[in-house]
């Protein structure tokens, strides 16, 4: 059985195709300058009152003389 362009199913939302949004927004990277051991948990804390609930991922690396690198990723809020 054949369906009719008004019968078609729609994943929710607005069925205009032009008011459909991507499916996996790309996710924007923050990063923090190198910090020191101590100061580790204010960068992070920081970033996470910069930004709220739009943090999806927080990495921190170890780089060269003692210093850490903080990156934060952030998707939708």
């Amino acid at each position: 059985m054949q369906q009719k362009p008004d019968d078609r199913e729609t994943d929710g939302g607005s069925p205009d195709p032009k008011c459909r949004q991507a499916a996996a927004p790309s996710p924007e990277e923050i990063s923090v300058p190198p910090v020191p051991l101590f100061l580790v948990p204010q960068a992070v804390a920081a970033e996470i009152r910069r930004h709220g609930r739009a943090v999806r991922v927080i990495n921190v690396r170890r780089t060269r003389n003692h210093q850490y690198a903080v990156t934060v990723e952030r998707g939708r809020p």
